[in-house]
């Protein structure tokens, strides 16, 4: 009879509904026989003969039950509930709308899987995948959990005999998940003269859409994707017949994938020969590595420089563990800084291998560096930290992603050349001009002192200045001092917000306006413009109802004083403006109308005028 499995979690195999207990599964009649052949080929086998053909006979009919549709063959199955880092924490639950499971036997890595996740203790061969809290391994010393985690997953049991056991996550690799950081502790019985082909093991597999293996998008040490029992490895600690590996953090780097769908899976798995188990726990997945003994490595940021002659910093931990005296063994790691300009590979910088200290700073002069187009302004750059203790390869751990760097986007890592604070002022302006452009509702502003004026939509701007009248007396000698008969000189200015004509100001919102400014004289400069106060008074003046907390239901932000600097004359006909950004914050307030109020709008008048004087002379005769 095929037997179902049970979850202990309540969770199992609900993902299989064509399971079935009732379905009996005959064995060949000379069954016995032909696994007897097959057992007396096998050298250096570790189990005896009746063990052997129990384990034969589950496999035949774990095999015959997805053979007969009875049970789910595992394969990567990609989902819309399924995230590239859900669940990653474990804290509480597996989650089977997150993570894909499947056992089989190690024989058949990564052939023929059984779909289905099935909890259990430690000492039982059915357990494949088991969340666990926070204790001590029933093994070893050490926890069942990472650091600082309340909940992780266990993958595989302590009991020998071909097993093997996953979870999977299948997804589509995006710039924000193209580096996926994880924990893991492994324990193994340690078998004496196994190759390592036949060593118990803790598989990273990451394959794409049609099942082939990513190159290099995970690396144990030594380009290994696997990790197998090793009593040499420094990282290992001994007890008994068994090595184990406390908590260690490591990176998958999907950067070559972006955009493309992959599957990543953690697969443990007994020895070859049948006589020896092992287990793994995985956690704080889509987490950080810090702590992590294995060395860590992070862009120091707020130490780097950004443009011009200057440093890019990484602050770094060496990988430690103790020997088996109990001595401290300390590690290096080498820094590999890639260079990239409009995604391709200008150079590569190294620093040297460090054996101390904390930080590393590469100093750049953008200007030699080869290959660099001076005219893109800016490179981007990745950081690889290369890991090893005792001469051996720990792995690497990457900062950016490739080809793009540290910041999304092509070229804006490091600037060429550093800004001047004009050059920032000029962008900012630009910036803000193109935002308020966009805005396409106007307020309509008034003479606060006459708000029933009809000219309230009178500028100036359309109609262009009028020319000076001076009337002075005709006797120079007698020129008495008369004030100017000047136009009225001022510049424009509006308040526009919203994206969309249907926008309208909520009696609770939060709404970004631009005020705009603008000069429509070419021969007028308005100085120094600052605008001293705004205030939003209800249609009369008066004060806005105030929240019980004490603040005002209505709000602009700033309230001032806010300071345009020049406004200058327009040029070749086109007017000259400049923008800020306000936000007018509606609480809890009364619908109607409201005025918003601009006190101290104060300025320079400076005007520029040309013209040609002439004198005649009256020259006499000798």
């Amino acid at each position: 009879m095929a037997k179902k499995q049970n979850d202990t979690s309540g969770n199992i195999n609900k993902d299989n509904p064509k399971d079935s207990p009732n379905v009996e599964i005959k064995f060949p009649k000379d069954f016995d026989k032909k696994i007897k052949i097959k057992f007396d080929k096998i050298k250096n086998i570790e189990i005896q003969f009746p063990k052997f053909l129990e384990i034969e006979k589950q496999e035949f009919q774990r095999l015959n039950a997805i053979k007969l549709n009875l049970s789910t063959k595992y394969q990567p199955r990609p989902s819309s509930r399924m995230t590239p880092c859900g669940n990653g924490d474990f804290e509480g639950k597996i989650d089977t709308q997150q993570w894909q499971g499947a056992y089989g036997d190690v024989r058949n890595i990564p052939g023929s899987f059984t779909e289905g996740f099935i909890s259990g203790p430690i000492g039982s061969s059915t357990s494949h995948q088991t969340w666990v809290p926070t204790a001590v391994d029933s093994n070893v010393p050490i926890s069942t959990t990472a650091p600082s985690s309340n909940g992780a997953i266990r993958i595989g049991n302590s009991v020998n005999g071909y097993g093997s056991e996953l979870i999977s996550k299948t997804f589509v690799v995006t710039p924000n998940e193209s580096t996926i950081i994880f924990w893991y502790a492994v324990v193994m019985q340690n078998p004496i003269g196994h190759p390592p082909s036949d060593q118990p093991l803790f598989w990273v597999r990451v394959t794409d859409a049609s099942g082939v293996i990513v190159p290099g998008a995970f690396d144990f040490g030594g380009g290994s994707d696997k990790l197998i029992a090793d009593k040499n490895n420094p990282f290992f600690k001994s007890k008994d017949d068994k090595v184990y590996r406390d908590w260690s953090c490591a990176q998958i780097d999907l950067s070559t994938q972006i955009g493309k769908q992959v599957t990543i899976e953690f697969i443990s798995g007994d020895c070859g020969y049948g006589g020896h188990w092992g287990y793994a726990y995985i956690d704080r997945y889509c987490g950080t590595c810090e702590g992590s003994p294995t060395g860590t490595i992070d862009y120091d940021c707020d130490e780097s420089d950004h443009c011009g002659l200057g440093k890019i910093c990484f602050d770094y931990t060496l990988p430690q563990t103790e020997d088996d005296k109990g001595n401290t063994v300390t590690g290096n790691v080498e820094i590999q800084l890639d260079i990239y300009q409009n995604g391709n590979l200008l150079t590569t910088l190294n620093s040297p291998i460090l054996g101390k200290g904390s930080q590393f700073c590469f100093i750049i002069n953008p200007t030699s560096l080869p290959g660099i187009n001076l005219a893109l302004g800016g490179f981007d750059f990745v950081a690889t930290g290369k890991f090893s203790i005792a001469s051996l390869s720990l792995g690497s751990k990457k900062i950016g992603t490739k080809p793009t760097g540290i910041t999304p986007g092509q070229n804006n890592d490091y600037q060429i050349e550093c800004k001047s604070c004009s050059d920032i002022e000029a962008e900012q302006e630009a910036h803000l001009q193109m935002l308020c452009d966009k805005k396409v509702n106007k307020l309509e502003h008034y003479n606060c002192n006459c708000p029933d004026s009809k000219d309230k939509a009178s500028c100036g701007c359309t109609k262009g200045p009028n020319d000076p009248s001076i009337d002075p007396s005709k006797d120079v000698n007698k020129i008495r001092c008369i004030k100017a008969k000047l136009p009225k000189l001022e510049p424009c200015i509006s308040i526009s917000w919203g994206d969309s004509p249907c926008d309208c100001f909520e009696t609770n919102d939060y709404e970004v306006a631009c005020i705009t400014v603008c000069n429509c004289y070419e021969n007028v400069s308005f100085d120094n413009f600052v605008i001293n106060k705004l205030v939003i008074t209800d249609e009369f003046g008066k004060p806005v109802d105030t929240l019980p907390n004490g603040k005002p239901s209505v709000q602009v932000v700033p309230s001032g004083p806010i300071c345009f600097g020049e406004i200058p004359p327009c040029t070749k006909r086109k007017v000259s403006c400049k923008s800020r950004e306000i936000v007018i914050k509606t609480v809890g307030a009364k619908s109607g109308k409201y005025r918003l109020k601009l006190y101290g709008v104060c300025y320079e008048t400076r005007i520029e005028n040309q013209k040609e004087i002439c004198f005649d002379l009256s020259l006499c005769g000798d």
